[in-house]
């Protein structure tokens, strides 16, 4: 008698996902399909085992992953122009690669425990540095505008052999453009930097990031110090993420205009880390429950900030109609664990203090 095994929402969700990737070719869906029964038959097993996967939340370890690209030979010349003393030779970087990878995945796929890379940071870099890309499918990369790249290092394989007098930062691709605007686009998405285009640097991008989100008529503060610590802010950071993240805190504050329409930015800089606060002035929680076993679209938020950022709500909560004091959320922080894909619920308190409204905040740590 065969016997059914249930899938996560999730698990669901990345099918539905891959299935439109590979939807034009039928055969692909098959093999798919087979390939996840089995990875599904290995976790029920595994689970009835006693054995499980436990994943930390880190964002140290990204800023050490991020890190590598500026600081570590085996992958700095992925974004730096190339030490001219020394020939540059792409067959050895393809050669070496695989090598590398190991180092690179090992931070995102441990065997049994330990502190992460987020999947899609990891897909990020190494969609870009892979040399395994072909013509007929491109593993492709976000931009900070959510645009799909398919440049990477796979491209100048053969224009390097074709051009081997040109610096590879200079060979033109098809599209007109030379390598190094990937490169620099590339920069931009895995640190905050003070030495691309000034709408890369923090205090722009967000600022533009939360202004297209708000409506016009929605009245956004921006304290001072955000543009003075934000405009010179250095960090290694999944900056796709982060703006994915602040995507989903402006529908939800938008979702909740009738509460108000006032919103103040703040850039906190502490030793460790800095604190981007946007306050919904006048919102409130109505739901303890929701916040504590999450769901939707704040899951989603949470999965996409693991190993990123910490983040944290702090709002008042009205309950029965009647203020109620406030509740506390610690959504992401150290004590948060992934086991076996699902990640541990949010901490909430509970606080007599008034808020005043909804904080949401993100703690972008330094190196």
């Amino acid at each position: 008698m065969s016997k059914t095994f249930n899938l996560t929402e999730d698990q669901l969700d990345f099918i539905s996902f891959m299935k439109s990737e590979v939807s034009s070719n039928e055969s692909l869906i098959i093999r798919l399909e087979s390939r996840l029964a089995t990875l599904a038959k290995g976790t029920e097993n595994s689970a009835k085992q006693g054995t499980s996967i436990s994943l930390q939340h880190s964002p140290q370890t990204m800023i050490e992953f991020l890190a590598l690209f500026s600081r570590d030979d085996r992958f700095k010349w992925y974004t730096h122009r190339w030490d001219i003393s020394t020939p540059f030779d792409i067959q050895e970087m393809i050669s070496r690669q695989q090598i590398n990878k190991s180092v690179l995945s090992d931070m995102a796929y441990p065997k049994n425990s330990g502190p992460v890379v987020n999947e899609k940071t990891y897909y990020q870099v190494w969609n870009f540095i892979t040399f395994s890309n072909s013509v007929s499918k491109t593993y492709t990369w976000k931009n900070t505008k959510f645009e799909s790249i398919h440049y990477g290092w796979h491209s100048v394989v053969a224009l390097c052999e074709q051009n081997p007098g040109i610096a590879v930062e200079n060979l033109v691709l098809n599209d007109g453009h030379q390598f190094k605007d990937y490169i620099r686009m590339f920069k931009s998405v895995i640190e905050f930097r003070t030495d691309l285009n000034n709408d890369d640097r923090f205090s722009e991008l967000i600022w533009n990031a939360i202004a297209s989100s708000l409506p016009k008529d929605f009245n956004v503060t921006f304290d001072p110090k955000f543009d003075e610590i934000g405009f010179d802010l250095n960090v290694y950071c999944d900056v796709v993420g982060l703006l994915s993240a602040l995507n989903t805190i402006c529908n939800w504050i938008v979702k909740h205009k009738a509460r108000s329409s006032e919103v103040k930015i703040d850039l906190i800089g502490e030793d460790e880390y800095y604190i981007l606060e946007i306050f919904h002035l006048g919102s409130y929680f109505s739901n303890i429950e929701k916040l504590k076993n999450s769901s939707g679209d704040l899951e989603e938020l949470r999965e996409r900030l693991f190993s990123v950022c910490d983040f944290s709500l702090e709002g008042d909560y009205m309950k029965d109609g009647k203020k109620n004091g406030s509740l506390i959320v610690n959504a992401l922080d150290k004590t948060t664990v992934k086991v076996n894909r699902i990640l541990s619920h949010c901490d909430v308190q509970v606080s007599d203090n008034e808020i005043g409204g909804v904080k949401y905040k993100l703690k972008i740590y330094k190196r």
